[in-house]
């Protein structure tokens, strides 16, 4: 059985999605924030876990700015948010192909997020390298390096739309379930090319979300409520258990789409 299988057991049983996640909160992270500005000691661990990162890849003479982003900004903190650690660069300085670049940095981002679990004040560090040209959807932007505000948050009066949110994500949750049970029927292959789809679907669902109505659309909250329960996690499992047991049974006739 797959290692995730008492989180799995968990939602069959209780058969209900998490949404405790989505309230807007009072304050900011009082762990983080002090009268708005970010405490010194968080700052300081941040800029040096970004200077490190960038070192590793000989890339740290690049960096034009360090911000943090997402929830941990905001007023929508929870206790599962991540800090979302941008390592801000012109990507055409590392290489005249900037596309090159950005699928070498999402490995290495990847590979570093997996390897790494870094804890500050309870809540885990996660690196992302952005490009200076890339659009960037968010209600608030800290940068790190500078020590002040790109965009400040502010509270917003929207009633958000949990009840959209919650059938979004809870469609999304039955075709993982049913990845899970064609997964249990050594149906390896179907389920490779069926998780692909279902993380692009995911990826694609948020994107217009953000686009059309921001950080509070239905569609973004979706989103939350399927990563804040783990969710995608599991999606991220089951493909890669599939291929794993392709590659072993040396079925490598893999189609996806």
């Amino acid at each position: 059985m797959p290692n995730y299988s008492r989180t799995w057991k968990k939602f069959l049983e209780e058969g209900e999605l998490s949404t405790s996640g989505l309230q807007i909160q009072k304050g900011l992270h009082p762990k983080f924030w002090f009268k708005r500005e970010l405490d010194p000691l968080v700052r300081r661990r941040l800029i040096r876990i970004a200077e490190n990162v960038a070192k590793d890849l000989n890339i740290d003479r690049y960096i034009d700015d360090i911000i943090i982003t997402g929830s941990i900004a905001t007023y929508n903190w929870h206790t599962l948010s991540d800090i979302d650690l941008h390592i801000l660069l012109d990507f055409r300085k590392v290489d005249k192909s900037a596309s090159l670049v950005k699928k070498y940095l999402d490995s290495q981002k990847a590979l570093w997020n997996k390897n790494h679990d870094i804890m500050i004040n309870d809540h885990e560090v996660e690196i992302y390298f952005q490009d200076n040209s890339e659009s960037h959807e968010a209600s608030g932007i800290y940068s790190v390096m500078m020590g002040s505000w790109i965009k400040k948050p502010s509270k917003t009066a929207k009633e958000l739309d949990i009840v959209t949110a919650e059938k979004k994500a809870d469609s999304i949750f039955n075709e993982i379930e049913l990845l899970q049970s064609m997964f249990s029927n050594k149906k390896y292959r179907l389920v490779y090319g069926l998780s692909e789809k279902l993380k692009s679907k995911i990826k694609t669902m948020r994107q217009s979300g953000l686009s059309r109505e921001g950080i509070y659309s239905p569609e973004n909250l979706a989103f939350k409520i399927l990563r804040n329960n783990g969710l995608l996690q599991i999606l991220s499992s089951l493909k890669s258990l599939s291929y794993d047991k392709l590659m072993s049974s040396g079925d490598v006739k893999i189609k996806i789409g």
